[in-house]
């Protein structure tokens, strides 16, 4: 019997409630966060120092090069340290401008960069700061990758597709958290090497290193036991789907891990994301859920938002319903009577904005 507590909000805007960017997407968008966006290809000096403030979030969108006395007039120095300034069209910068951009205490996006020498490397990343992005950079000589592990930024992140153990050992030495999130490949030897990332610091009354993201690298299970000796934080974020039986090993991680699959194919591992800080956006791609994982998510005392769940059984919905919190699937667009009562079977609400017809 259907419950009172089913609210089928029909509304003209619910079909497209869940068309979102894929979070999993987000890291390369200028437009996150939200700021001032510049769009013209060449920018002056006293455009520079025109640009409305307080310039907190600033994107020079189209400009293929500046100066070093329009460097200093853009970037924003400590203490701001929550800004952005991006430049994704500049593909090359001299000394000079590299030594005047890192300046910026934020994030310094330099997403065109392709090539670095040692010099630039060094300018760019001699200074504390937040962020260094350089995505565009797919491939780093022995010269400029100990450049950057010396350099003084609490985040480094690389456009790296593949990682040679050589490379590993040496960018291991940086003390920030380290991000590769176009990396697609990574060997059993590169993963012992990188997991020597970091330096173990203590925070309040734990002990924990810096983050080490590897993008969509492929992850067998032997490479996912040797990322277990990274003391710290490890993600693989633009991972969609885990090999067999990489889940269970990474669930057995000491630090947080950071997936957002398309599904989980393992309990521990949904048991441990669940429960951690990262838990709403672990879940916020999710296509479908096992019985097994709808058990584990209907334990939790909060429910996180299931904005991409469209497939789901009877058996899973069953377990869903178990829980003591409220049911949102805004991508589910039809039922059938039988998962309608099992969604159902409870006293909580449960919200499916994204029906279209019954």
């Amino acid at each position: 019997m259907l419950q009172t507590a089913l609210l089928l909000l029909l509304a003209s805007w619910a079909a497209t409630a869940v068309a979102q960017i894929d979070p999993r997407e987000q890291w390369c968008s200028h437009r996150i966060p939200a700021g001032f966006v510049y769009e013209g290809e060449s920018v002056t000096l006293e455009q520079a120092q025109a640009f409305p403030p307080p310039r907190a979030v600033l994107t020079l969108l189209n400009v293929k090069e500046i100066t070093p006395e329009v460097a200093a007039a853009i970037v924003r120095p400590c203490p701001d340290r929550d800004t952005f300034l991006t430049l994704p069209a500049l593909h090359t910068v001299d000394v000079a401008t590299a030594d005047a951009l890192s300046r910026h205490c934020g994030y310094l996006r330099l997403w065109g960069i392709r090539t670095l020498t040692p010099e630039v490397a060094d300018a760019l990343s001699k200074r504390p700061g937040v962020g260094l992005e350089l995505i565009g950079v797919r491939d780093l000589t022995p010269e400029v990758a100990r450049a950057l592990a010396a350099g003084k930024r609490r985040k480094l992140f690389l456009g790296l597709t593949s990682l040679t153990t050589e490379i590993a050992e040496i960018l291991a030495e940086f003390k920030g958290n380290l991000a590769f999130p176009r990396l697609e490949t990574l060997s059993l030897e590169t993963a012992k090497a990188i997991a020597e990332h970091g330096e173990v610091v203590r925070m309040g009354s734990e002990t924990v290193g810096p983050d080490l993201d590897l993008g969509k690298a492929r992850l067998t299970p032997a490479v996912a036991e040797a990322l277990l000796a990274h003391d710290g934080p490890v993600s693989v974020g633009l991972l969609e789907k885990l090999e067999p039986g990489v889940g269970d090993i990474l669930a057995k991680h000491r630090f947080e891990v950071g997936l957002v699959l398309d599904e989980i194919d393992s309990a521990p591992l949904a048991r441990k994301l669940l429960s951690e800080p990262n838990g709403p956006a672990s879940v916020c791609c999710l296509r479908t859920m096992s019985p097994e994982i709808a058990a584990e998510y209907a334990r939790r005392p909060v429910g996180f938002y299931l904005e991409r769940l469209d497939t789901l059984s009877v058996e899973a919905a069953r377990e869903l319903a178990k829980g003591e919190l409220e049911i949102k699937l805004p991508a589910v667009t039809k039922l059938s009577s039988e998962l309608a009562t099992a969604l159902t079977d409870r006293t909580d609400a449960v919200y499916l904005r994204g029906i279209k017809a019954l």
